[in-house]
């Protein structure tokens, strides 16, 4: 079970901490100077019940309160409450799914605070070879000619990432639970999102961020080192040292 993350952005420190029960099922994840804060419940019969996430690394407290709607034990549907100081909103994710058992798709509609409008979608594709993710399309848009309220995650994005040339070896994200993956994807927009949509590891990561209509481009190599038994201690890119523990 994955245990710690360190991350070393140039001398600027995340940790990120994994919390098990006794059934080893994961309860809880927080960073070290607990800025960050999710804790998972779980129904009587293992399912997630519900994810409260809770943020203040800005300063201000935010909070989404994400709980996955279930077909036959796969997650279907995605109820999510977000909360700053300017009020709530809410939102329900559709997910259909690939052969492999993955998301091929994440349809999100936000409404507005009364809930009776959607103001704004986020959508995201995902595309497999094999056991791993090969690629992920995200897009956030507003509605148009519709008044937006006041919330810093309801901004426009639009954002490819692509993964190529993988190892053969345990991934420690993939290590977390899977719905646990799946209900948050959207909860961060950047390419450690969909991290843990694959078996393996990739050393290739290609990002593209649309923002007004021009492209930024970003591709890194990275190094893995590895523990006698195939699982990643650390993975170097360019500018970020990345550990991991186990337990």
């Amino acid at each position: 079970m994955l245990k710690k993350i360190t991350i070393d952005d140039e001398g600027d420190v995340s940790v990120f901490n994994y919390t098990y029960n006794a059934d080893k099922k994961l309860t809880a994840v927080a960073t070290g100077d607990n800025s960050l804060k999710i804790a998972i419940t779980y129904q009587t019969g293992g399912n997630i019940a519900k994810i409260l996430r809770t943020d203040n690394s800005t300063g201000s407290i935010s909070t989404q309160e994400i709980v996955p709607v279930y077909t036959n034990n796969q997650i279907t549907k995605i109820n999510v409450t977000r909360t700053e100081s300017s009020g709530s909103v809410k939102s329900i994710a559709t997910v259909n799914y690939a052969a492999n058992g993955w998301p091929s798709s994440v349809k999100e509609d936000i409404y507005n605070p009364e809930n009776t409008q959607v103001i704004a979608n986020y959508d995201s594709s995902f595309s497999y070879v094999g056991s791993n993710i090969s690629q992920w399309k995200y897009q956030a848009t507003l509605k148009a000619g519709l008044p937006v309220p006041i919330f810093d995650f309801l901004q426009e994005l639009k954002l490819t990432v692509n993964l190529s040339e993988y190892d053969g070896k345990i991934n420690p994200y993939n290590l977390l639970p899977k719905d646990f993956l799946i209900a948050t994807v959207h909860s961060e927009a950047d390419a450690s999102s969909i991290t843990g949509f694959a078996k393996n590891n990739s050393a290739k990561i290609n990002v593209i961020f649309n923002f007004g209509g021009a492209n930024i481009e970003d591709t890194q190599s990275v190094k893995y080192v590895y523990d006698k038994d195939g699982y990643p201690t650390s993975v170097q890119s360019p500018d970020i040292l990345t550990t991991f523990e186990y337990q």
